[in-house]
């Protein structure tokens, strides 16, 4: 029988996952544009209190510089204006330009924004705003993830906004290019598993443990998939190197143990769980995170689900229940 995509997802199903980050993100989607505004705000100034701060990096914020400069010397109203826009998703010039950026750089944005905002450089929220209650239940709901999960909510909040670039003519707007993320640490070329000696999964660690997405999509089937946390599958080799170009940068994968499963059409189907770091956060804080690999006779990933688990305790779970 054919691998297809569909059933692929289905690889080990009992993967428990965070259902309180869809949540919050839906109510999230469901309050008005500054009530968005405002929950962005007081999440970006609640940042080392209660919820994690991220580190943009100085490569990051130069990307975005051209963009705050000229929010900066905006008046107040105009500086309200455009961040509504941004939530709005309008059609402006500073929504397109947003539009091209990528996660990282977009969570790099407003982070800076935040703040700029605290300085008084930019204006904050109205002063006579009252938070409504959508906005306090989602900064409560918020609070209460932990690091990872809460840095997946805000990455949400902000990856739509703007103005949608994705069906422009390449050739009359062009992305900028994304600046790397220097690793401070050693790159790990020799990935163990516990459980798991299979070479494409190994491979695939390693080199995303490099940034060489190159030889990362090279591991997969020309029909391969990766499914992101929450997201539906990328497919084709082509999506995949871009999607790791613009949100994988400076990762680093330390899988733990696993399982291995051969089927009846010679594929085979893998778990493993282990803990992510990513340059928002440094070496202090790792998500927990289960990757479901499926191989195809020849060795190539034709499908690859990473999913953030829901507790610690799922880093034991790697049957199927």
């Amino acid at each position: 029988m054919a691998l297809t995509i569909d059933s692929a997802q289905n690889i080990f199903a009992g993967t428990q996952v965070p259902s309180p980050i869809p949540a919050t993100i839906a109510l999230f989607d469901q309050l008005s544009v500054d009530d968005k505004l405002a929950y962005l705000w007081y999440a970006y100034t609640e940042m080392g209190k209660t919820i994690t701060p991220a580190a943009p990096g100085a490569a990051r914020l130069q990307l975005a510089e051209s963009l705050l400069k000229q929010i900066k010397e905006m008046s107040a109203e105009e500086q309200t204006r455009v961040m509504r826009d941004l939530a709005n998703r309008s059609d402006s010039p500073i929504s397109r330009s947003y539009g091209f950026f990528s996660v990282n750089t977009k969570l790099a944005f407003w982070f800076e924004l935040g703040e700029l905002m605290k300085q008084g450089v930019v204006a904050p929220i109205p002063a006579n705003y009252q938070m409504s209650e959508g906005v306090k239940v989602v900064l409560e709901a918020t609070k209460k993830l932990d690091a990872g999960q809460q840095i997946t909510v805000l990455r949400n909040t902000v990856v739509d906004m703007g103005f949608d670039t994705s069906g422009m003519a390449p050739s009359s707007s062009k992305a900028p290019a994304e600046p790397m993320f220097e690793r401070s640490g050693e790159t790990v070329s020799d990935v163990k598993i516990e459980g798991v000696n299979e070479p494409a999964v190994t491979k695939y660690i390693e080199a995303m443990n490099a940034d060489n997405f190159d030889a990362a999509v090279s591991l997969f089937a020309d029909d391969g998939a990766l499914q992101p946390p929450f997201h539906k599958p990328i497919v084709g080799k082509q999506a995949i190197g871009k999607y790791m170009r613009e949100e994988a940068q400076g990762l680093n994968m330390m899988p733990k143990k696993g399982i291995s499963e051969s089927r009846p059409d010679g594929s085979k189907q893998l778990k493993i769980t282990g803990v992510v770091e990513t340059p928002w956060f440094g070496a202090n804080v790792g998500m927990n995170i289960a990757w479901r690999f499926l191989v195809n006779p020849q060795g190539k990933i034709f499908f690859v689900a990473i999913d953030m688990l829901a507790s610690p305790q799922e880093l034991l779970n790697l049957g199927r229940k």
